[in-house]
């Protein structure tokens, strides 16, 4: 198996997977991004990608061996998925867009570093429902019989998969630099919430089914 193959498997998806910007961690580069904290912004998708690489590679190291073995950790994410969607989609909801654009808010955040980075890291890790992802993911990537995952190709994959995410956002963050001035601000809010909205509904909703089953 060639681990330049699985790199470049795991870039694309994680390039690709990132471009919606309904998630949490986008919405949050994003409006750090808008707020001119870019520096901010770079270190919660570095924190993000990481944390998605990670997560990735565990998947693609067999992450159906654990659940054989503990099957109450399989109960447990799906009871976690909802209420991380409805914590985080209420919490955008409720805030929308960062209005701290100021020269003083900017310098306030100064040496917080660790905090964006921590941030990024946490969202992704503290969303039980990127391991789902990440599994039909790999099973669609092993549908092609392009790749086969096993533990021996997880760290490449796993470094692929960073990368991809994290060239996604530094490319939304330099769109953001150059044509982030166009974008309504008032009108941005309401998207941000919205979004925010649908992503706690999402949460209720599979909240809803999971009760339903019981």
């Amino acid at each position: 198996m060639s681990v330049g193959l699985e790199i470049l498997a795991g870039g694309i998806m994680g390039f690709v997977g990132s471009i919606p910007l309904a998630g949490p961690v986008a919405l949050l580069v994003m409006t750090r991004g808008l707020s001119r904290e870019f520096a901010q912004a770079k270190l919660i998708a570095a924190g993000a990608s990481l944390a998605e690489g990670l997560l990735a590679a565990w998947v693609f190291a067999g992450l159906g061996l654990i659940y054989s073995r503990f099957p109450g950790l399989g109960q447990a994410i799906q009871w976690l998925s909802p209420a991380v969607l409805i914590g985080i989609g209420t919490w955008f909801f409720l805030r929308g867009v960062s209005r701290e654009r100021t020269a003083a808010g900017t310098a306030a955040r100064k040496g917080t570093g660790c905090s964006a980075f921590l941030a990024g890291f946490g969202l992704v890790m503290g969303n039980p429902a990127m391991i789902g992802t990440w599994g039909g993911a790999v099973a669609a990537l092993e549908g092609t019989g392009l790749l086969q995952a096993d533990p021996s190709g997880a760290v490449g994959f796993g470094i692929g998969v960073c990368a991809g995410v994290f060239s996604w956002f530094l490319l939304l963050l330099r769109l953001i630099r150059c044509h982030g001035d166009l974008v309504c601000a008032p009108a941005l809010n309401v998207l941000v919430k919205c979004i925010g909205l649908g992503l706690a509904l999402a949460g209720v909703v599979s909240l809803v089914s999971l009760l339903g089953l019981k």
